[in-house]
């Protein structure tokens, strides 16, 4: 036989408490490590939001070294608390297009989050979907 399933734990869904800070710099709002240690393929993310942002800032995550802004998870995304306040979002990991790349996630590597100005008031989760690539 040739092919076979993989008896060990493949896959994962982490959660991330986000919490609005007063600092702009790169990966200033936070960063998670690579929690398992190995290439990881995310799936899918989703953003729940309790409240936004008090004044207006943008909102970027994604997967890079410590203390780097990245865009392949959210780019730009709207925290005010009149978009986000109590609401979940999609947050597209894997492209549309099957040409296109998807979001891996090395061993260490950091998903990083960036806030445009100031995000105080902001407080959410990001779940993040993955699967294990080794």
């Amino acid at each position: 036989m040739t092919v076979s399933i993989e008896s060990d734990e493949l896959r994962g869904m982490l959660c991330i408490d986000i919490v609005g800070v007063a600092s702009a710099a790169a990966a200033g709002m936070g960063q998670i490590l690579n929690p398992e240690g190995v290439a990881l393929g995310i799936l899918r993310t989703y953003a729940y939001f309790a409240t936004g942002s008090t004044g207006a800032a943008n909102l970027d995550v994604g997967v890079a070294a410590t203390g780097v802004k990245a865009t392949d998870i959210l780019s730009t995304f709207d925290m005010i608390q009149a978009t986000v306040g109590g609401k979940l979002f999609y947050c597209q990991a894997v492209p549309v297009n099957e040409t296109e790349d998807a979001v891996t996630w090395s061993a260490t590597q950091y998903i990083t989050f960036t806030g445009s100005a100031t995000s105080v008031g902001l407080a959410g989760k990001l779940f993040v979907e993955y699967i294990r690539l080794v």
